[in-house]
């Protein structure tokens, strides 16, 4: 369980620094999309919402093969995703 607890909270805490790195981009450098990083902030909740929901609700609770399985294809679907945005935030910065 508090397993559990640790992954939803390093899930939030990415999810809000990504958050932070497209709101600076928006906010401090000139010439940014505002439409593209809007929908980006926008992405970046909706990613912390479904992580944290998929987290807490494994697959096949009794087997503990499925467990550690479903758990480890969660945080490379994560880390996918996250590199993903930090990618298009790294592009928002450049379209000036």
């Amino acid at each position: 369980m508090a397993k559990r607890r640790i992954l939803k909270k390093e899930i939030s805490y990415v999810a809000g620094e990504l958050f932070t790195e497209a709101l600076v981009c928006k906010l401090y450098i000139p010439g940014v999309n505002q439409e593209k990083a809007d929908a980006l902030m926008a992405r970046i909740l909706d990613l912390q919402d479904s992580y944290i929901v998929r987290a807490g609700h494994p697959d096949g609770k009794d087997n503990k093969a499925l467990v550690r399985n479903y758990y480890r294809k969660l945080r490379e679907d994560l880390q996918n995703e996250v590199n993903a945005i930090a990618d298009e935030i790294g592009e928002l910065s450049k379209d000036k």
